[in-house]
């Protein structure tokens, strides 16, 4: 996957297979890492999975004997020196929190993160909140938003537009911050080149 926002959909994704019906992602900074925290009410992981849940060949697909998903968090982790952690509670759900440093040069970009969550949304019948810090505030409640909807679809355009505008505005600082931190990163990579011949 090559960015964190392709990370973020396959949890959400993982999470509706699964079962769940709520999601709540959290998104913050720590310093220069970025951090995503995705839990769900689901059944939870089976033994054998909890066991061991970013060994791609622990899985819950039936379709597959490989599961990629944690995996390639946990690889994309490791590159820059961050962490996964993955804890399950039978019967109750999931949490996956990513702690993954950007100031790294083999850093995935944060990606469109918007689109991911938007996508979501409405691909999935989720209630998915969405909240930003910590602590956090929740910028996006999908409960709260199909009370005010009757039998209006999340996918109808105008509902579209306004999931993208308050996501857009909400994650604004933590796309500022994602800016701050590749150019303060990019600063020191450009000066320890060699001047050109």
């Amino acid at each position: 996957m090559k960015d964190l926002s392709l990370h973020l959909l396959d949890l959400i994704e993982n999470a509706a297979k699964a079962g769940a019906g709520r999601v709540v992602v959290t998104l913050w900074w720590e310093g220069t890492a970025f951090c995503l925290e995705v839990s769900d009410n689901g059944p939870g992981l089976p033994a054998a999975v909890a066991a061991a849940p970013t060994d791609p060949y622990s899985t819950t697909r039936t379709e597959r004997r490989v599961g990629l998903g944690l995996a390639l968090l946990q690889a994309a982790a490791d590159q820059v020196g961050g962490r996964v952690e993955v804890r399950s509670v039978p019967g109750a759900g999931v949490t996956v929190l990513a702690v993954l440093p950007q100031d790294h040069l083999d850093a995935k970009p944060l990606g469109d993160l918007v689109g991911a969550l938007v996508t979501a949304a409405v691909g999935w019948p989720l209630d998915l909140q969405v909240a930003v810090g910590r602590p956090s505030e929740t910028i996006l409640d999908l409960a709260a938003v199909r009370e005010h909807l009757d039998a209006v679809p999340l996918s109808h355009p105008e509902v579209v537009r306004y999931l993208r505008g308050a996501l857009e505005e909400g994650l604004a600082p933590l796309q500022a911050q994602a800016e701050r931190v590749f150019d303060a990163a990019a600063v020191p990579a450009l000066s320890a080149r060699p001047p050109p011949a």
